[in-house]
């Protein structure tokens, strides 16, 4: 019982860390990489690939509304597989995925700061917060939800961008765009982790205010990763290839920068706000499943954060590695797993509450036919 009191978020919760799972890892080295693919027709890609992805996280909020899939009516054989499944793809997410964002940290932020010391110190507040549980985990992206608000109102109200649509040209539908997608698949499908929590209404936000936040949630979500996508293209170019880390270097162009040097602080606190986040949901996931079989012990968090820290460190170590494993045979693996999950999920939850509509319907008319046979013996007895 206590465990899935950790795990219930409320619908504007789940919303907040859809948001933060679609955008975070999107807005970093992705728009380099495609623009060294598919130049200046990148964007289209990201488009795509998201709206693909905002679709699922509504089946995936469709599975949860009922409850988490380790905690659902399904059988316990079905349970083991999506656990199993889930702690795969978790492995290879935060690993892979966890990498890029210490690359970033270490390179962009500090004077090359050892990969053991910053991995150390994120792999730290993984573990406490996957202990916590889900509802922590929200409350937080709630309480720093601000800060990312802020940084994009920064922007818009201080950006010294120039648009030219001429900049987006040639517009060209090709099979180059199937290629980036197939190439790219590592950065896009992050949405396992939401299938490991209970979505519970909120008793402060009517339907009509419910509905406002989900398009809130969904436009900002779209608009972020391909904005600035669009925005990387305009600025750089083709030479965008040369250039890393898009959403600080995007970001640092405002009118402040040229008035008194670099003021790139807000958007750089909203993004290790939403990596710490994101980073947390995977390790979350992955001790979650890890509990499923070896029960609620505080013991799985640590080897979880140990097993990844391992595998950042010593494992991967650098960018280049980073990168060959991000386009390895390991995208097929996770992407795989993300659809595959989630749609035999939902499945799985709807088929439960089939046999439990039935169960209920066949309970009054069992009641009926046994008061007909007990009417029907009161008045042979009489006879």
């Amino acid at each position: 019982m206590e465990n899935d009191q950790k795990n219930k978020i409320y619908e504007e919760q789940f919303l907040l860390l859809a948001f933060i799972s679609v955008v975070t890892f999107k807005i970093v080295m992705l728009p380099q990489y495609l623009v060294s693919s598919v130049a200046n027709n990148s964007y289209l890609v990201v488009a795509f690939m998201v709206a693909i992805e905002i679709m699922m996280l509504t089946v995936v909020y469709g599975t949860v509304k009922n409850g988490s899939i380790l905690e659902q009516d399904f059988p316990k054989w079905l349970k083991g597989v999506f656990a199993i499944l889930i702690l795969v793809s978790s492995v290879i997410k935060s690993t892979v995925r966890g990498s890029e964002g210490i690359a970033y940290i270490a390179t962009s932020l500090y004077a090359n700061v050892s990969w053991t010391f910053i991995t150390l110190a994120l792999i730290l507040v993984g573990i406490y917060i996957a202990q916590k549980g889900a509802k922590v985990l929200a409350r937080s992206a709630q309480i720093f939800f601000w800060i990312i608000a802020f940084a994009c109102v920064f922007f818009i109200v201080f950006s010294n961008i120039k648009l030219d649509p001429l900049d987006l040209m040639p517009f060209k539908i090709s099979g180059e765009l199937a290629v980036a997608c197939d190439k790219y698949l590592m950065w896009f499908g992050d949405f396992t982790p939401l299938l490991l929590v209970t979505v519970t209404k909120s008793k402060n936000h009517g339907k009509k205010r419910m509905a406002v936040w989900t398009l809130f949630a969904i436009l900002g979500a779209f608009l972020l990763t391909v904005g600035v996508t669009i925005l990387f293209i305009c600025t750089f170019g083709e030479a965008g290839e040369l250039v890393g880390n898009a959403f600080l270097n995007v970001s640092s162009l405002n009118k402040i920068f040229f008035m008194i040097g670099s003021a790139d602080l807000p958007t750089v606190l909203s993004w290790l706000v939403m990596y710490t986040i994101k980073f947390s949901m995977i390790v979350y996931a992955m001790s979650t499943c890890a509990k499923f079989f070896f029960g609620d012990k505080f013991i799985l968090s640590i080897i979880s954060g140990v097993i990844i820290y391992c595998i950042i460190c010593f494992g991967i170590g650098n960018l280049n590695t980073n990168y060959a494993l991000d386009i390895s045979w390991l995208r097929y693996v996770a992407f795989f797993i993300e659809f595959l999950v989630t749609i035999v999920a939902y499945i799985a939850m709807r088929v439960c509450q089939s046999k439990k509509e039935k169960q209920q319907n066949n309970i009054p008319s069992e009641n009926i036919t046994q008061q007909n046979l007990n009417q029907t013996d009161e008045l042979q007895g009489e006879i």
